[in-house]
């Protein structure tokens, strides 16, 4: 029977990133891209990472998929991406405004960038703290014609056309494909995204890259993929499942659920559940109950300790678990697509 595996952060430099996750989130466990930019995302989880211990150290999250298939994925990612490892989670420090951009879809990326090897990117941010009057940007804030856009990229004027929304720590906001998005300045998030690297941008602040060149922007995709008409904004969906359990985000290609062993009624036998075999799981200690704290996961035959800001892979199958400690984490998986039974 597979067990879980601890994971490696992977901290990535970005222009436009703080300070806020090189110290919290190393644990003297991550590496650090080099160069002179700041730290901006912790990679946590996902096909490029690589697991920190035991005799799979060392091996990323896309070899041991390649290896166990359907054992370790389950039935409905196995069906429906074959070995491909399809999630990834990350944390994002943002000092700075990030980019304006938008993904595609499945069908665009497999039509399009098929040679890339990507998924298309439907994504979730968890707010998980926010400086007052931290602002996102989703969407256009009503219909737009493909030349108002061009326009805007021309001249950098781009307010008039996009909505910007307030928010604060707790909230969470889902991007459908399609959806232009960026997150502002003054916000730590932890994102749940689609594995891929599919990016494309609008509009960068004129910001210089590491090799002090602009950025590169992908205006012609961008416009291929963009939903041009404004959508309803993203309202609370936050829905409690069990005690100490609360699914915050629910989408095709991923659920976003809040386990919290600090609930009322929970901290003694600690919040409990079932890995079943439909789909892997993805499980990170978010740290926020004080940098000390060290939680316990506990399975089947087996008991680990969760120090704050350590990830886990849980494999399909694993059957009951129990986490146990001072601070919330974050769990993912693939659902059934809607209306299988």
């Amino acid at each position: 029977m597979l067990t879980p595996w601890a994971l490696r952060a992977d901290l990535r430099r970005r222009p436009w990133g703080g300070d806020r996750l090189a110290g919290r989130w190393a644990r003297g466990e991550a590496d650090v891209e080099p160069g002179s930019e700041p730290v901006g995302e912790a990679w946590l989880a996902g096909p490029w990472t690589r697991v920190a211990a035991g005799p799979d150290a060392g091996r990323d999250l896309a070899a041991l998929a390649a290896e166990h298939g359907s054992a370790l994925l389950g039935a409905v990612p196995w069906s429906r991406y074959g070995a491909r490892f399809p999630l990834l989670v990350k944390l994002l420090d943002a000092a700075e405004p990030l980019s304006l951009q938008v993904h595609p879809d499945d069908a665009y990326a497999l039509r399009f960038e098929s040679a890339s090897g990507h998924l298309g990117k439907t994504e979730a941010w968890w707010v998980l703290a926010a400086d007052p009057g931290a602002q996102v940007t989703w969407g256009f804030a009503h219909e737009v014609t493909t030349r108002e856009v061009e326009r805007a990229a021309e001249g950098g004027h781009w307010a008039p056309l996009l909505r910007q929304l307030p928010v604060v720590a707790g909230d969470v906001i889902v991007n459908p494909a399609g959806t232009v998005h960026a997150l502002g300045a003054g916000l730590l998030v932890y994102e749940v995204q689609q594995a891929s690297d599919l990016t494309y941008r609008l509009y960068d602040h004129g910001r210089l890259g590491a090799d002090g060149r602009p950025r590169e922007l992908h205006l012609d995709r961008a416009l291929a993929v963009a939903r041009l008409t404004p959508g309803p904004a993203p309202a609370p969906t936050a829905v409690a499942r069990a005690a100490g359990r609360v699914e915050l985000a629910r989408t095709d290609a991923f659920v976003l659920e809040a386990v919290d062993p600090r609930a009322e009624g929970v901290a003694a036998s600690g919040v409990a559940w079932e890995v079943g075999t439909t789909s892997f799981e993805l499980l990170t200690d978010l740290g926020d109950g004080g940098s000390a704290g060290v939680g316990t996961l506990r399975w089947d035959g087996g008991e680990t300790r969760m120090a704050a800001g350590s990830s886990w892979l849980l494999p399909a199958g694993l059957g009951p678990v129990t986490v146990r400690g001072p601070s919330r984490c974050a769990r993912c998986w693939v659902p059934h697509p809607p209306g299988a039974p």
